[in-house]
Protein backbone atom coordinates (compact mmCIF):
# COMPACT_ATOMS: atom_id res chain seq x y z
CA UNK A 1 0.00 0.00 0.00
CA UNK A 2 1.29 3.46 -1.00
CA UNK A 3 1.69 5.62 2.53
CA UNK A 4 3.05 9.08 1.17
CA UNK A 5 1.76 12.28 3.47
CA UNK A 6 -0.86 13.87 1.65
CA UNK A 7 -2.99 17.03 2.01
CA UNK A 8 -6.04 18.34 0.30
CA UNK A 9 -3.44 19.85 -2.34
CA UNK A 10 -5.29 23.16 -2.32
CA UNK A 11 -4.60 23.58 1.76
CA UNK A 12 -0.90 23.15 1.57
CA UNK A 13 -0.12 26.15 -0.73
CA UNK A 14 -2.59 27.73 2.00
CA UNK A 15 -0.85 27.03 4.58
CA UNK A 16 2.65 27.46 3.47
CA UNK A 17 2.34 31.07 1.72
CA UNK A 18 1.31 33.33 4.31
CA UNK A 19 4.71 35.24 3.33
CA UNK A 20 4.15 35.41 -0.18
CA UNK A 21 3.75 38.83 -1.70
CA UNK A 22 5.00 39.20 -4.36
CA UNK A 23 3.78 41.02 -7.30
CA UNK A 24 2.38 39.32 -10.11
CA UNK A 25 -0.46 39.58 -13.13
CA UNK A 26 -3.92 39.34 -12.65
CA UNK A 27 -5.24 36.03 -13.55
CA UNK A 28 -6.87 35.76 -17.71
CA UNK A 29 -10.27 35.95 -17.69
CA UNK A 30 -10.74 32.22 -17.77
CA UNK A 31 -9.34 31.71 -14.63
CA UNK A 32 -11.59 34.76 -12.69
CA UNK A 33 -14.95 33.25 -12.25
CA UNK A 34 -12.55 29.98 -10.26
CA UNK A 35 -11.21 32.67 -8.34
CA UNK A 36 -13.74 34.45 -7.03
CA UNK A 37 -15.79 30.70 -6.38
CA UNK A 38 -13.02 29.11 -4.76
CA UNK A 39 -12.23 32.41 -2.46
CA UNK A 40 -15.86 32.41 -1.45
CA UNK A 41 -16.15 28.77 -0.95
CA UNK A 42 -12.94 28.93 1.32
CA UNK A 43 -15.15 31.55 3.25
CA UNK A 44 -17.45 28.69 3.62
CA UNK A 45 -15.17 25.82 5.00
CA UNK A 46 -16.30 24.26 1.63
CA UNK A 47 -12.82 22.55 1.28
CA UNK A 48 -13.39 20.56 -1.92
CA UNK A 49 -15.18 22.99 -3.64
CA UNK A 50 -12.49 25.06 -3.02
CA UNK A 51 -9.68 22.85 -3.89
CA UNK A 52 -11.53 22.01 -7.52
CA UNK A 53 -11.74 25.67 -7.98
CA UNK A 54 -8.31 26.34 -7.08
CA UNK A 55 -7.33 23.31 -9.90
CA UNK A 56 -8.71 25.48 -12.60
CA UNK A 57 -7.23 29.11 -11.58
CA UNK A 58 -3.87 26.78 -11.37
CA UNK A 59 -4.70 25.65 -14.88
CA UNK A 60 -5.63 29.13 -16.09
CA UNK A 61 -3.00 31.03 -14.48
CA UNK A 62 -0.17 29.41 -12.65
CA UNK A 63 1.58 32.51 -11.84
CA UNK A 64 -1.23 34.16 -10.18
CA UNK A 65 -2.45 31.80 -7.62
CA UNK A 66 0.27 30.28 -5.53
CA UNK A 67 1.31 33.65 -4.87
CA UNK A 68 -1.80 35.15 -3.86
CA UNK A 69 -3.21 32.38 -1.69
CA UNK A 70 -1.00 32.95 1.61
CA UNK A 71 -1.97 36.47 1.53
CA UNK A 72 -5.77 35.02 1.43
CA UNK A 73 -4.93 32.50 4.19
CA UNK A 74 -3.85 35.36 6.47
CA UNK A 75 -6.83 37.32 5.31
CA UNK A 76 -9.55 34.87 6.16
CA UNK A 77 -7.54 33.91 9.45
CA UNK A 78 -7.70 30.48 8.25
CA UNK A 79 -7.16 28.31 11.64
CA UNK A 80 -4.42 26.21 11.54
CA UNK A 81 -6.97 23.25 13.30
CA UNK A 82 -8.83 23.94 10.36
CA UNK A 83 -6.65 22.75 7.80
CA UNK A 84 -5.28 19.89 9.93
CA UNK A 85 -8.62 18.54 10.32
CA UNK A 86 -8.76 18.54 6.85
CA UNK A 87 -5.66 15.80 6.53
CA UNK A 88 -6.10 12.31 5.29
CA UNK A 89 -2.57 10.74 6.07
CA UNK A 90 -3.35 7.25 4.65
CA UNK A 91 -4.59 8.68 0.77
CA UNK A 92 -1.39 9.48 -1.49
CA UNK A 93 -1.95 12.48 -3.86
CA UNK A 94 0.13 12.18 -6.56
CA UNK A 95 2.14 15.51 -6.49
CA UNK A 96 2.18 18.87 -4.99
CA UNK A 97 1.62 20.85 -7.55
CA UNK A 98 0.54 24.20 -5.61
CA UNK A 99 3.64 23.92 -3.46
CA UNK A 100 5.99 23.23 -6.34
CA UNK A 101 4.52 26.05 -8.07
CA UNK A 102 4.89 28.38 -5.22
CA UNK A 103 8.32 27.78 -5.18
CA UNK A 104 9.10 28.71 -8.47
CA UNK A 105 7.11 32.00 -8.58
CA UNK A 106 8.17 33.06 -5.13
CA UNK A 107 11.11 35.91 -4.58
CA UNK A 108 14.00 33.75 -4.06
CA UNK A 109 14.27 35.28 -0.43
CA UNK A 110 10.99 33.74 0.85
CA UNK A 111 11.99 30.22 -0.34
CA UNK A 112 14.22 29.12 2.58
CA UNK A 113 11.07 30.27 5.14
CA UNK A 114 8.22 28.74 3.28
CA UNK A 115 10.45 25.33 2.94
CA UNK A 116 10.91 25.78 6.78
CA UNK A 117 7.34 26.17 7.16
CA UNK A 118 6.27 22.77 4.89
CA UNK A 119 8.65 20.92 7.25
CA UNK A 120 7.06 21.50 10.32
CA UNK A 121 3.92 20.34 8.76
CA UNK A 122 5.35 17.47 7.46
CA UNK A 123 6.63 17.07 11.08
CA UNK A 124 2.97 16.88 12.38
CA UNK A 125 1.74 15.14 9.08
CA UNK A 126 4.29 11.87 10.49
CA UNK A 127 3.39 11.95 14.04
CA UNK A 128 -0.66 11.89 13.11
CA UNK A 129 0.71 8.88 10.78
CA UNK A 130 2.19 7.70 14.12
CA UNK A 131 -0.98 7.14 15.78
CA UNK A 132 -3.06 5.53 12.86
CA UNK A 133 -3.22 1.18 13.27
CA UNK A 134 -1.68 -0.10 10.69
CA UNK A 135 -3.30 -2.53 8.52
CA UNK A 136 -1.37 -5.73 7.75
CA UNK A 137 -3.72 -7.26 5.41
CA UNK A 138 -2.77 -8.47 1.71
CA UNK A 139 -5.20 -7.11 -1.52
CA UNK A 140 -7.44 -10.13 -1.78
CA UNK A 141 -7.37 -11.86 1.44
CA UNK A 142 -10.19 -13.95 1.87
CA UNK A 143 -12.80 -14.07 5.24
CA UNK A 144 -15.74 -15.91 5.46
CA UNK A 145 -18.82 -14.85 7.39
CA UNK A 146 -21.63 -16.97 8.15
CA UNK A 147 -25.40 -16.18 8.06
CA UNK A 148 -28.20 -18.11 8.75
CA UNK A 149 -26.80 -21.38 7.59
CA UNK A 150 -25.07 -20.00 4.06
CA UNK A 151 -21.27 -18.96 3.79
CA UNK A 152 -20.74 -15.51 2.47
CA UNK A 153 -16.69 -15.32 1.69
CA UNK A 154 -14.87 -11.57 1.10
CA UNK A 155 -12.03 -10.10 -0.58
CA UNK A 156 -9.98 -7.23 1.63
CA UNK A 157 -9.84 -4.02 -0.68
CA UNK A 158 -6.99 -1.84 1.08
CA UNK A 159 -6.72 1.73 1.22
CA UNK A 160 -5.55 3.46 -1.72
CA UNK A 161 -6.13 6.00 -5.05
CA UNK A 162 -7.11 5.35 -8.48
CA UNK A 163 -8.22 7.29 -11.51
CA UNK A 164 -12.31 6.64 -11.47
CA UNK A 165 -14.43 6.89 -15.17
CA UNK A 166 -13.24 7.31 -18.34
CA UNK A 167 -11.80 9.78 -20.92
CA UNK A 168 -12.84 13.70 -20.03
CA UNK A 169 -14.79 12.46 -16.81
CA UNK A 170 -11.57 11.00 -15.64
CA UNK A 171 -10.69 11.99 -11.61
CA UNK A 172 -8.32 10.65 -9.02
CA UNK A 173 -10.09 9.53 -6.35
CA UNK A 174 -8.74 8.42 -2.86
CA UNK A 175 -10.34 5.35 -0.57
CA UNK A 176 -8.88 6.52 2.87
CA UNK A 177 -10.59 3.04 4.27
CA UNK A 178 -10.08 -0.49 3.21
CA UNK A 179 -13.14 -2.47 2.84
CA UNK A 180 -14.73 -6.24 2.32
CA UNK A 181 -16.08 -6.95 -1.10
CA UNK A 182 -18.34 -9.89 -1.33
CA UNK A 183 -16.26 -12.67 -3.80
CA UNK A 184 -19.38 -13.17 -5.64
CA UNK A 185 -22.76 -11.43 -6.53
CA UNK A 186 -25.27 -11.99 -3.75
CA UNK A 187 -27.35 -15.63 -4.44
CA UNK A 188 -30.20 -16.92 -4.11
CA UNK A 189 -29.48 -18.86 -1.30
CA UNK A 190 -28.05 -15.74 0.56
CA UNK A 191 -31.26 -13.83 -0.12
CA UNK A 192 -33.80 -16.21 0.45
CA UNK A 193 -32.00 -17.22 3.92
CA UNK A 194 -32.49 -13.44 5.36
CA UNK A 195 -35.64 -12.49 3.54
CA UNK A 196 -37.61 -15.42 3.24
CA UNK A 197 -38.28 -15.39 -0.68
CA UNK A 198 -36.54 -15.10 -3.94
CA UNK A 199 -38.33 -12.72 -6.69
CA UNK A 200 -35.85 -14.18 -9.35
CA UNK A 201 -36.91 -14.57 -12.74
CA UNK A 202 -34.34 -17.55 -13.20
CA UNK A 203 -34.36 -19.78 -10.41
CA UNK A 204 -31.26 -21.37 -8.87
CA UNK A 205 -29.93 -21.56 -5.26
CA UNK A 206 -26.25 -20.82 -6.59
CA UNK A 207 -27.48 -18.21 -9.49
CA UNK A 208 -27.42 -14.48 -8.37
CA UNK A 209 -30.82 -13.03 -6.97
CA UNK A 210 -32.04 -10.35 -9.63
CA UNK A 211 -35.54 -8.68 -9.70
CA UNK A 212 -35.06 -6.68 -6.53
CA UNK A 213 -35.11 -2.73 -5.95
CA UNK A 214 -32.29 -0.68 -4.57
CA UNK A 215 -34.70 -0.46 -1.86
CA UNK A 216 -35.32 -3.89 -1.77
CA UNK A 217 -31.37 -4.34 -1.24
CA UNK A 218 -31.23 -1.41 2.10
CA UNK A 219 -34.17 -4.21 3.50
CA UNK A 220 -31.80 -6.49 3.06
CA UNK A 221 -28.71 -4.87 4.67
CA UNK A 222 -30.74 -3.47 7.42
CA UNK A 223 -31.83 -6.87 8.13
CA UNK A 224 -28.33 -9.03 7.92
CA UNK A 225 -26.80 -5.64 10.36
CA UNK A 226 -29.78 -6.43 12.50
CA UNK A 227 -28.11 -10.29 13.13
CA UNK A 228 -24.79 -9.00 14.27
CA UNK A 229 -23.12 -11.25 12.47
CA UNK A 230 -20.30 -8.78 10.89
CA UNK A 231 -16.50 -9.01 11.44
CA UNK A 232 -16.17 -6.56 14.57
CA UNK A 233 -15.95 -2.77 14.09
CA UNK A 234 -17.84 -3.44 10.27
CA UNK A 235 -21.34 -3.32 9.02
CA UNK A 236 -22.64 -4.59 5.60
CA UNK A 237 -23.56 -2.19 2.72
CA UNK A 238 -23.74 -1.67 -0.58
CA UNK A 239 -20.60 -0.35 -1.85
CA UNK A 240 -20.36 3.22 -2.77
CA UNK A 241 -19.59 3.61 -6.54
CA UNK A 242 -16.20 4.53 -6.33
CA UNK A 243 -15.65 1.51 -4.21
CA UNK A 244 -17.13 -0.74 -6.49
CA UNK A 245 -14.93 0.53 -9.37
CA UNK A 246 -11.61 0.75 -7.66
CA UNK A 247 -12.29 -3.32 -6.23
CA UNK A 248 -13.58 -3.71 -10.33
CA UNK A 249 -10.09 -2.62 -11.30
CA UNK A 250 -8.07 -4.38 -8.60
CA UNK A 251 -5.05 -1.62 -9.68
CA UNK A 252 -5.75 -1.91 -13.42
CA UNK A 253 -6.13 1.31 -15.98
CA UNK A 254 -7.72 -0.99 -19.05
CA UNK A 255 -11.23 -1.00 -19.78
CA UNK A 256 -11.85 -4.04 -18.47
CA UNK A 257 -9.95 -5.90 -15.43
CA UNK A 258 -8.72 -8.57 -17.60
CA UNK A 259 -7.17 -5.77 -20.14
CA UNK A 260 -8.80 -3.66 -22.87
CA UNK A 261 -10.96 -6.71 -24.42
CA UNK A 262 -13.23 -9.11 -22.70
CA UNK A 263 -14.31 -12.55 -24.20
CA UNK A 264 -17.29 -14.71 -23.36
CA UNK A 265 -14.59 -17.11 -21.82
CA UNK A 266 -13.83 -14.15 -18.95
CA UNK A 267 -17.49 -12.87 -18.43
CA UNK A 268 -21.08 -14.09 -18.94
CA UNK A 269 -21.99 -11.43 -21.21
CA UNK A 270 -24.34 -11.23 -24.79
CA UNK A 271 -26.34 -14.46 -23.32
CA UNK A 272 -29.41 -15.86 -22.68
CA UNK A 273 -29.62 -15.75 -18.96
CA UNK A 274 -27.57 -15.57 -15.80
CA UNK A 275 -25.22 -18.56 -14.91
CA UNK A 276 -23.96 -19.60 -11.04
CA UNK A 277 -21.66 -17.13 -9.68
CA UNK A 278 -18.09 -17.86 -9.30
CA UNK A 279 -17.99 -19.58 -12.88
CA UNK A 280 -15.98 -17.36 -14.49
CA UNK A 281 -12.17 -15.74 -13.47
CA UNK A 282 -11.23 -14.04 -10.88
CA UNK A 283 -9.59 -10.51 -10.87
CA UNK A 284 -6.45 -9.87 -9.31
CA UNK A 285 -7.93 -9.44 -5.92
CA UNK A 286 -10.24 -12.30 -6.13
CA UNK A 287 -13.38 -11.31 -7.29
CA UNK A 288 -15.77 -12.99 -9.13
CA UNK A 289 -18.49 -11.88 -12.34
CA UNK A 290 -17.46 -7.92 -11.37
CA UNK A 291 -17.95 -8.07 -15.71
CA UNK A 292 -21.61 -9.27 -16.50
CA UNK A 293 -23.94 -11.68 -14.88
CA UNK A 294 -26.18 -8.95 -13.01
CA UNK A 295 -25.88 -5.43 -12.65
CA UNK A 296 -24.68 -4.34 -9.24
CA UNK A 297 -26.40 -1.75 -7.27
CA UNK A 298 -24.45 1.06 -5.64
CA UNK A 299 -25.13 3.06 -2.62
CA UNK A 300 -24.80 6.15 -4.43
CA UNK A 301 -27.53 8.54 -6.16
CA UNK A 302 -26.30 8.57 -9.71
CA UNK A 303 -25.44 12.36 -10.41
CA UNK A 304 -21.95 14.53 -12.34
CA UNK A 305 -18.58 13.45 -11.60
CA UNK A 306 -16.48 16.05 -9.45
CA UNK A 307 -14.20 17.98 -11.70
CA UNK A 308 -10.76 16.96 -9.33
CA UNK A 309 -9.71 14.88 -6.98
CA UNK A 310 -11.61 13.62 -3.85
CA UNK A 311 -11.26 11.52 -1.14
CA UNK A 312 -14.11 8.91 -0.29
CA UNK A 313 -16.88 10.50 -2.25
CA UNK A 314 -20.97 9.36 -1.65
CA UNK A 315 -21.88 10.22 -5.09
CA UNK A 316 -24.68 12.81 -5.76
CA UNK A 317 -25.68 14.54 -2.41
CA UNK A 318 -29.64 13.89 -4.07
CA UNK A 319 -31.02 12.64 -7.03
CA UNK A 320 -33.78 10.44 -8.17
CA UNK A 321 -31.67 7.68 -9.37
CA UNK A 322 -29.41 5.44 -7.92
CA UNK A 323 -26.02 3.73 -9.72
CA UNK A 324 -25.34 -0.01 -10.50
CA UNK A 325 -22.52 -1.10 -12.20
CA UNK A 326 -20.96 -4.01 -14.18
CA UNK A 327 -22.97 -5.29 -17.19
CA UNK A 328 -24.91 -8.23 -17.34
CA UNK A 329 -25.82 -11.55 -19.11
CA UNK A 330 -27.81 -9.75 -21.87
CA UNK A 331 -25.33 -6.90 -22.63
CA UNK A 332 -22.74 -5.87 -25.24
CA UNK A 333 -18.91 -6.21 -23.80
CA UNK A 334 -18.60 -2.64 -23.98
CA UNK A 335 -21.38 -2.27 -21.25
CA UNK A 336 -19.79 -4.70 -18.79
CA UNK A 337 -16.55 -2.36 -18.27
CA UNK A 338 -14.84 -1.17 -15.57
CA UNK A 339 -15.80 2.25 -15.42
CA UNK A 340 -18.98 2.16 -17.41
CA UNK A 341 -22.32 3.10 -15.37
CA UNK A 342 -25.92 3.27 -15.68
CA UNK A 343 -28.75 4.35 -13.17
CA UNK A 344 -32.47 3.49 -12.23
CA UNK A 345 -35.35 4.72 -10.07
CA UNK A 346 -34.70 3.00 -6.61
CA UNK A 347 -38.02 1.29 -6.46
CA UNK A 348 -37.66 -0.33 -9.76
CA UNK A 349 -36.26 -4.02 -10.41
CA UNK A 350 -35.58 -6.10 -13.65
CA UNK A 351 -33.86 -9.60 -14.09
CA UNK A 352 -30.49 -7.95 -14.62
CA UNK A 353 -29.92 -6.43 -11.84
CA UNK A 354 -28.55 -7.74 -8.95
CA UNK A 355 -26.39 -6.84 -6.18
CA UNK A 356 -23.16 -7.47 -4.14
CA UNK A 357 -22.00 -6.49 -0.45
CA UNK A 358 -19.31 -5.16 1.28
CA UNK A 359 -18.28 -4.44 4.36
CA UNK A 360 -17.49 -0.84 5.64
CA UNK A 361 -15.76 -0.14 9.29
CA UNK A 362 -18.49 1.55 11.39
Amino acid sequence: MNTRLSLPVFLICLFILPFVVGQTPAPPTEAAAAWNTAIQALKESKWQQADQSFDLVLMFAPKYAPAHMGKLCVELKVPEEKLLGNIDPPVAIDDHRYFKAALECADPAYKRQIQGYADAINAKLKAMLANIPKDDRKAGERTTVTVNGVEYAFRWCPAGTFMMGEEKQQHRVGLSRGFWLLETQVTQGMWASVMGNNPSNFKGIKLPVEQVSWTDCQEYVKKLNDLKVAPAGFKFSLPTEAQWEYACRAGTTTAYSFGDTLTQQQANFGGNQTTEVGKYPANAWGLKDMHGNVWEWCQDWYGDYPSGAVTDPTGSPSGSDRVFRGGGWNDYAENCRSAFRFNLDPSRRHYTLGLRLSLVSQ
